[in-house]
């Protein structure tokens, strides 16, 4: 997991060679803008998913994806997000869905995150993380990378 803030994501550049064209691409776009929905970057490589959460709507419940690693950020407001490494998850709540590339677990996060605006986390396939109701609306952008 990398948690940083939007202005010093050149230094993951390296990480993934698709991380640069993410990183412009959130930095280049309007994302508060946006509608909530799916914006293809690179087809089925890159994508972004924008949402305008509140508390109604998430659970907290840890996932993984094995084919995604997820780049989260807090376009307006914040948001909590739960962490732990999928090799401690002893407890599956659904097993790994291909179609969707989501697993959830019963397990409870290690730790907890707030995402302030302007934050970012990348998740990657190992990491087990919990998107978590937020206190007050939220504008959130999550794009995903294909691993």
């Amino acid at each position: 997991m990398i948690l940083d803030h939007i202005s010093r994501a050149e230094k993951y550049y390296h990480v993934h060679t698709s991380f640069r064209h993410a990183f412009d691409y959130l930095k280049q776009t309007n994302i508060a803008a946006l509608e909530n929905g799916r914006y293809d970057i690179e087809g089925n490589d890159i994508y972004l998913l924008v949402s305008r959460e509140n508390t109604s709507n998430k659970n907290g419940a840890l996932e993984s994806h094995r084919k995604f690693i997820d780049i989260q950020v807090a376009v307006s407001g914040s948001f909590p997000l739960g962490w732990r490494n999928i090799d401690t998850c002893q407890s599956l709540n659904e097993p790994y869905n291909p179609e969707k590339d989501v697993q959830h677990y019963l397990d409870k996060p290690e730790f907890i995150v707030e995402l302030t605006e302007g934050m970012f986390t990348v998740v990657f396939p190992e990491d087990a993380h919990a998107p978590m109701p937020p206190k007050d609306r939220v504008v959130k952008a999550v794009i995903k990378v294909a691993v």
